[in-house]
Formats: C-alpha cells, sequence, structure tokens
C-alpha cells in the first residue's frame, strides 16, 4: 500500500511539473536567438503585452515568442488543418478530413510563397519564426495538450505561417464549390423562370452603401418545376425508391453532419462593421467598430497585444488583436487610422466543367487535350501506417468530383495562387491615413475581405483587401466549361481598379457580410453567396437614428439584440397561421397566440419564449417547404448543399407562403393552411419536448435555454471530463443570427472593437475566452465576463503587471 501511495504520489507529483511547466514565463529575462537588441514585454492583469522594440523584425521575434508560449497548441492545430495532418495528431478520425484538404496541396504551396517573398517580408517571417522556437523551448515542458496526446510538438517553420492563413481560407471562403455546384444544379435541372425565383438577385433586405437595389424575381406563372420537372421525378437515381417519403430517411443520413440540429444551421461566418467620420463624431476623429463572426472555442481565434517600435526615427504604436501564427497586426489602430473587417462573399473560386477524352486520360483546353497530372501525398496517421494519396490537377486546379451528368469538374480558387498570402498588411501599421490604408489593401494577400477604415482626420472608407481576381466573360455563379480561353481568369485586378468608397454623403458606412454595392463595382468582387441584408440594414438604420456619435453609442449597436427581421413572421403566425379553424383544432394554439399579442416586440433576449417561437417556426416551414424538392436534387446528386443558399432562399420562401400558389408541384401537405399548422404544431413539440423525453411547459421554453453557450476546448470534446478545467462556464446569451448582436452557442463575435484614432484610451474592445490558453495562467478566462455581459471594457492593455525582458545574445 505503501509503494502505491507512493506510486501515485510521484505519478502525481510529475503530471503536475508537466502542466505547471506550460505555463508561459511573465517574467524575468530570457535569451532570443535572432534579436537584434533588448525587447520589453508589458503585461497587464488580463495579459495583454506591450511589446517595446527597436524595429519592427523584432517586434516579430517577440511576437512569436509570446505566441508559442501562450497559444502554441492553437497554432500548430491551425498548420495542420490546411496542410491536412491533422490524422498525425488525432488518429484515424481525422484521416477523412485530411484527404479532403489534401487536394489543395496548401504545404507545396506555402513553401512556393516563402519562397518568392519579398526580403523584407520574409525577414519578418523568419525572425517570428526564431522567436516561436524559442518560446517553445523555452516552456519548462510542452504544452499540456502533448502531454494527454502522448505526442511532441513539432517546431515551427515559415511556410507553417502561410499554412495558418490558409486556415483563415478555409474558414471564410469555399473549399469545395459547393454552392457553384449547387446553383449548376438548380440552373439545369430547373427552368430558367424558376432557377431566377430560387437565385434571387436582391431583396426587401438589401442595404448598400452605395444604395444600389435589384429586385426579386416574380413567383413562376407555370407548374413547377415546370416541364423539367422529369429531371427531378425521372431520375433514375431515384427508381429504386418507391416515394419520396421513403427517400426522406435516406437524405436525412447524408445530411446528418449539416443538420444536428435543425434550429442551430444559420450561423454565418463573418462579421459586422461600420463606420462614422469626424464630421458627426464627438472626438472629431473617424470611429470604427467591427465584431467578427467566428465559430468560438477556447482559447480564442485572436491574441491582442500592443507595438511600439521606431521607423525612420518616429515611433510606431499599434493597438490590436494578432492571429497567433502569423506576425501581422489584424485589426486595430495606430493612432492614424483604424480598421477592422468583415468577409467579403465575393466570388473567389470557379467549377469548371471538364470535357474529357474517351479514355478519361485526357481533358480539353484552349491548347487541345491535355494529360491530367498527378501529385502523391502521404498522410501520416496517429497509431496507424500511412496513407498514399494521388491528387489528380489540371491546368486549372484540382479535380473535385464529378456532376450530376457524369462530368469531371475542377477547381479554380484564390487560394491556390501566390497572390493568395503574403505580410503586406503590415504597412497598415505605418499609413497615417485612408488612402494610404487603401492602397496597402489592393497589395494584400489574405481572404478578401470588406475593409472599413477611418483616420484621425476624420475621413472613412471601405474597399476590399485581398486579391480579386479578373473573370473570363463565361465565369460566373454556375460550373462552366474553360475549354476556351475567354473564360480563364485574366489575372488579378490591378490596386488602381479596386472599388472603394470614401467619405460619403451621410458620413457613415456599414457592411456585414451582405452585398455591399452594386453595378460595374460588384461585377468586379461577384457573387460568393451573400448574407441576407438583415443585420445590415439594422446597422444602417441605427446608424441614421442619430445625428452624434461617440464609443459606448457604436457599442449600442454592436449588443442590439431587436429582432426586426422576424417581425413580418411574428404578425404572419398570428394572421395566417392561428386562424379560427387552427384554434378550434388544436389546443395549444390558444396559449401561444397569447404569448404572441403579449410580446408583440420581438428581441432575441435570454427569457423571451415568444422569440424562440417565432424563429424556429421561420426554419421549420422553411425546411417542410423545400423537403420535397431537396430530397429529389440530392438524389441527383449528392453534392447538392441547401445549406450553402438557405440565406437566399428567405426571398422566395416569403413570397411561396404569402401568396400561396397552386402551382407549387412538390408542396409536402395537401394545401398551404394545413402547412402552416404542421409547422407550427412541430415547432411547439420540439420547444415542449426535452432531451431526455419529459416534457416542458411552453413559458419555460425559452429562448435563452436553447441559446446557452458551450465554448469548448478541442480536447474537452474527446474528453469531456476535461471541460471542468478547460472550457468556459455555460451562459445563456441574449442575440442571433439575423441582428447585429450575432450570438449562438459557439458562435459569434469573436472581438469586439470600437476605437477612434488618436483616441484609443476611450476605445472598447471585447474577447470571448481570454488571452491565455492554459487553464492555470493567472488570467484564463479574464475578459470573458465582459463579453458576455457588453461590459465597455478598455481597447487599451491596463497598467502593467508582468515584465519579461527579452536579450539578443
Amino acid at each position: 500500500m505503501l509503494i502505491l501511495t507512493l506510486a501515485v504520489a510521484t505519478l502525481g507529483t510529475w503530471l503536475y511539473s508537466r502542466v505547471d511547466g506550460a505555463l508561459a514565463q511573465l517574467t524575468g529575462k530570457s535569451t532570443v536567438f535572432g534579436l537584434s537588441d533588448v525587447v520589453t514585454v508589458e503585461r497587464d492583469k488580463q495579459g495583454i503585452p506591450t511589446i517595446k522594440a527597436k524595429n519592427r523584425v523584432d517586434i516579430a521575434v517577440a511576437t512569436g515568442f509570446i505566441h508559442a508560449q501562450e497559444r502554441f497548441f492553437q497554432m500548430d492545430l491551425l498548420r495542420r488543418n490546411s496542410a491536412g495532418e491533422l490524422a498525425s495528431l488525432f488518429g484515424e478520425i481525422a484521416l477523412n478530413y485530411d484527404k479532403s484538404v489534401r487536394r489543395h496541396r496548401f504545404r507545396d504551396r506555402a513553401r512556393t510563397i516563402v519562397s518568392q517573398l519579398p526580403d523584407d517580408q520574409l525577414a519578418l517571417l523568419k525572425g517570428y519564426t526564431r522567436g516561436v522556437n524559442r518560446g517553445l523551448s523555452a516552456l519548462r515542458a510542452d504544452p499540456f495538450e502533448y502531454l494527454l496526446l502522448q505526442q511532441a510538438p513539432v517546431q515551427w517553420s515559415e511556410e507553417d505561417s502561410v499554412l495558418t492563413i490558409f486556415s483563415m481560407y478555409l474558414d471564410l471562403q469555399s473549399q469545395d464549390g459547393k454552392r457553384e455546384r449547387t446553383l449548376g444544379l438548380l440552373n439545369s435541372v430547373l427552368s430558367s423562370q424558376v432557377y431566377n425565383f430560387l437565385n434571387p438577385k436582391g431583396s426587401q433586405w438589401d442595404a448598400t452603401i452605395d444604395g444600389t437595389n435589384y429586385a426579386p424575381a416574380p413567383l413562376p406563372t407555370l407548374p413547377w418545376p415546370s416541364a423539367t420537372a422529369n429531371n427531378l421525378f425521372n431520375n433514375p437515381l431515384l427508381d429504386s425508391i418507391n416515394s419520396l417519403e421513403a427517400f426522406s430517411e435516406t437524405s436525412n443520413k447524408l445530411l446528418a453532419a449539416s443538420n444536428n440540429d435543425k434550429y442551430q444551421d444559420d450561423e454565418f461566418p463573418g462579421s459586422n462593421n461600420w463606420a462614422v467620420s469626424g464630421d458627426i463624431s464627438q472626438s472629431g476623429s473617424a470611429i470604427i467598430a467591427n465584431d467578427m463572426h467566428l465559430g468560438i472555442s477556447v482559447p480564442n481565434t485572436w491574441f491582442r497585444a500592443v507595438f511600439e517600435y521606431s521607423h525612420l526615427g518616429k515611433l510606431v504604436k499599434i493597438t490590436g488583436a494578432t492571429l497567433p501564427g502569423t506576425p501581422n497586426m489584424v485589426i486595430g489602430s495606430n493612432t492614424h487610422i483604424a480598421w477592422g473587417f468583415t468577409n467579403s462573399y465575393g466570388d473567389f473560386n470557379d467549377v469548371i466543367t471538364l470535357q474529357a477524352n474517351k479514355n478519361g486520360k485526357q481533358y480539353l483546353t484552349p491548347d487541345g487535350y491535355k494529360d491530367f497530372t498527378y501529385h502523391k501525398q502521404v498522410i501520416a496517421i496517429k497509431g496507424k501506417p500511412a496513407q498514399e494519396i494521388n491528387i489528380k490537377e489540371t491546368i486549372w486546379g484540382p479535380v473535385i468530383g464529378k456532376d450530376h451528368q457524369g462530368n469531371l469538374l475542377a477547381y479554380r480558387w484564390v487560394a491556390h495562387d501566390r497572390q493568395a498570402i503574403n505580410f503586406y498588411a503590415t504597412a497598415l501599421e505605418l499609413s497615417e491615413n485612408i488612402d494610404q490604408a487603401f492602397d496597402v489593401a489592393a497589395r494584400s494577400g489574405i481572404p478578401s475581405q470588406n475593409m472599413m477604415v477611418g483616420d484621425s482626420s476624420g475621413n472613412i472608407g471601405w474597399t476590399i483587401m485581398g486579391p480579386i481576381p479578373k473573370r473570363g466573360e463565361s465565369t460566373g455563379e454556375v460550373p462552366s466549361s474553360w475549354s476556351k480561353s475567354s473564360n480563364h481568369w485574366q489575372g488579378y485586378l490591378a490596386p488602381n481598379d479596386y472599388p472603394r468608397i470614401k467619405n460619403p454623403k451621410s458620413n457613415r458606412l456599414w457592411t456585414a457580410n451582405s452585398r455591399v454595392v452594386g453595378g460595374e463595382n460588384l461585377q468586379k468582387i461577384g457573387n460568393g453567396g451573400y448574407a441576407l441584408g438583415a443585420r445590415a440594414q439594422q446597422i444602417k438604420d441605427n446608424l441614421f437614428s442619430l445625428n452624434t456619435f461617440d464609443e459606448p453609442a457604436l457599442l449600442a449597436i454592436a449588443l442590439d439584440d431587436r429582432a426586426l427581421f422576424l417581425k413580418r413572421w411574428h404578425q404572419f403566425i398570428l394572421d395566417k397561421v392561428l386562424t379560427d379553424e387552427a384554434l378550434a383544432q388544436h389546443n395549444d394554439f390558444a396559449q401561444i397566440k397569447a404569448l404572441l399579442i403579449r410580446d408583440s416586440n420581438l428581441s432575441a433576449n435570454t427569457d423571451s419564449v415568444a422569440y424562440r417561437l417565432v424563429r424556429n417556426f421561420r426554419l421549420t416551414i422553411r425546411d417542410q417547404v423545400f423537403s420535397r424538392l431537396n430530397d429529389s436534387l440530392l438524389a441527383i446528386d449528392p453534392s447538392y448543399s441547401f445549406n450553402t443558399i438557405r440565406h437566399q432562399i428567405e426571398t422566395p420562401l416569403w413570397q411561396l407562403i404569402t401568396e400561396k400558389p397552386d402551382n407549387f408541384l412538390m408542396l409536402p401537405e395537401e394545401s398551404w393552411s394545413a402547412l402552416f399548422t404542421k409547422a407550427l404544431q412541430q415547432t411547439f413539440t420540439d420547444m415542449t419536448q426535452l432531451e431526455n423525453g419529459s416534457t416542458q411547459s411552453l413559458l419555460a421554453a425559452t429562448w435563452g435555454q436553447q441559446n446557452t453557450t458551450n465554448i469548448q476546448h478541442p480536447l474537452s470534446k474527446a474528453v469531456p471530463i476535461l471541460g471542468y478545467w478547460l472550457d468556459m462556464p455555460e451562459k445563456a446569451l441574449s442575440g442571433d443570427s439575423y441582428m447585429p448582436k450575432v450570438q449562438g452557442k459557439s458562435f459569434g463575435a469573436s472581438q469586439r472593437m470600437v476605437v477612434s484614432p488618436g483616441h484609443e484610451e476611450q476605445g472598447i474592445f471585447h474577447m470571448p475566452t481570454s488571452q491565455a490558453g492554459h487553464p492555470w495562467s493567472t488570467y484564463y478566462g479574464m475578459g470573458h465576463k465582459d463579453w458576455e455581459q457588453g461590459n465597455p471594457s478598455s481597447f487599451l492593455p491596463g497598467k502593467t503587471k508582468y515584465t519579461l525582458t527579452l536579450l539578443s545574445y
């Protein structure tokens, strides 16, 4: 017994020392190879570092050191994610994902990009890499995650920083062309009238900054899916299925990965940002607000920091958020300009229909038939032998599958080109006005974003930051053949041709992942699947409701959880669903009616039952209206994805349920009124039925009950017991998808920033989870409550609590 006790004590001591040894060094001195001079790192109580150095490369070295000590496992996941190397860490469970990513050969492309970087950018990247590897080795033990995984961390390389940005491409743009393939299927099997109806160019929610509007298409006049419905009903893939109802079970299994929770599928990676000019700000400087919407886990995507260094004899000071794995300041303010991003959802990829020869070994190009090329990829798998795969490629990009007619498809994507990534964005740190920032944006290699920028002179502007391809004459939203040279991309847009808007007469700008501009500018950017404009419209209306602004006023817009988008749905249920006939047939409907009448001004607050009911009813009826059509299309082509077009469906859906046409051939019920009743009954049942099989009253089914956060560390998802130490506490939060305050269970604002350049001391910054990646850190979870509660926490760090000195050799 004594021996056992000693053994357990020894093991416990060893485990404690290993976990404790992985804590970041906060004070004292450390020697770092690659520094040209001494660097000081001053952290406040939240762990936000102010890095002071003589030059920008030393800032990069120190940033790498800190990132590695605080966030190396996160960085490792990002590089492995885009390289398709997760199976080497997690085993066979990640193999299929690795295979899907390997077709892009991002590690090969990252090496090429690094080899072609300008000298100043390469020096920055090399300095950052040296800092990362020194920071990792300076830990007294490997990051604790590797102890649990029984592996050792692999050193960082320059290409890994490029891979980190490729991971953002995977998050923010499509890697498989599913939306374009889905639209291509709709276009080929439905009439043009029906296709245009389901793929509207505009809606009543449009809120562009240039005032352009496009009308939605009218309801189809003929029975639809019209004459081409034979493509649906007589498809050979359906011959073995007795009925569409029987097929539903099959399709549900195919869709299970994206529909685990039918009421949580409206999340849309992106962001909100807006700006007011100095003419209507209290500071006289522009004010920029930005909140980037992403999946939220532990630790958070971003890492807050302040850089201070000299450039040409001038002091540069920039405050904002960095991305661990890269040396850049992603968003922030340098006292002259402030900037932020939203995902642009432009069209930065194309699906190409290939014309193969008879033996399938060649494909047609403008220069005749060419052989496919093949690239061998070896995937390491933890605990298993490595697997070898061959990537089939064309001159335009990898082969990604076949269409419903059996034609091979290739993928052309900005992310495959050297223009996709560079580190020119660091020049924003030196920009002193929005014109200089515009120039930097047009030369930068990042996943193309809406950049909102303002300067201390009061100017505001919008542009696209990142590469924009010059498209061929027939490329667009559906797959096409590129066997003619006119369809190829014609290089990339020159900086002077970038779309941009400066100092609008309204003194206000805003974006929220929906269409921002029209006309020629829209032709340049394209449509890669814009969000519905409801968020943008609500932000716009809030901006025009006031005449002057300060930082708290702009934060209030970010926290707006009013459900204006659902106002018409609320009234629709009262007027068209809760009819006298329906009330007589369903005992529960009287309670629903009383609830909706009492809560007439919907907002997504945590105690609202009415909001949850109206919101979920809309999703239920949407899925039911299109259920048979979706089942049929999925049978024709398994790559069909309703999820990729669900936001644009709001417009045709509303037209259908309000006009109730009798020419829709795939209505799943005998009448529209029967469909409405069924959808409301299903919503009520889902809200009152608990997971354990018991029931609750409708009044207990609040929005907060459904919208309770579940912000986890990647390891706790695999080993739930670890969640007690690693995860953020569960919390019911207000907010949802179609309003400025975007909030889901593990999705929402990955940061909130409101700042006026030159007045940073008045700025506001929120970030979920915290700076720390280690659960024993003194600031683990610090700042998370401010993010939850919307408290106006400071943009600038607080007073120094920890000082670390980094010495050169």
